[in-house]
């Protein structure tokens, strides 16, 4: 791997058609097959985006059964890595992306 994670995640959905499929139903083990680790905890859903479909991912406002806020709260960052790639992130997982991004950067350092 190079280190720059999402291109290389991107050119390797693109050329291998069970990968993309693994990673969309199994991400970690597909990850994993990269030498990237998620952290323990981190749940990931990768959607391999379709030309013909426009795509909603909601954040979530509140921890389920608390009470709703009172104005509309910022929880998410919209991150873009060179037009290829798009992360919507709710701000308490944003290290543990980080942690991520730079696992998948060392590991394309060591090989």
């Amino acid at each position: 791997m190079t280190g720059d994670f999402e291109r290389e995640l991107t050119k390797r959905v693109w050329s291998d058609d069970a990968f993309a499929t693994r990673l969309e139903s199994n991400p970690v083990e597909a990850l994993q097959s990269m030498g990237v680790s998620v952290p323990p905890g981190v749940k990931v859903k990768v959607v391999v985006q379709q030309p013909d479909r426009l795509y909603f991912t909601i954040p979530p406002m509140r921890a389920p059964e608390s009470p709703a806020p009172s104005a509309p709260l910022n929880q998410f960052d919209l991150w873009s890595s060179k037009g290829l790639f798009i992360w919507l992130v709710p701000v308490a997982a944003k290290f543990q992306l980080l942690a991520l991004r730079s696992a998948a950067r060392e590991a394309g350092e060591r090989s």
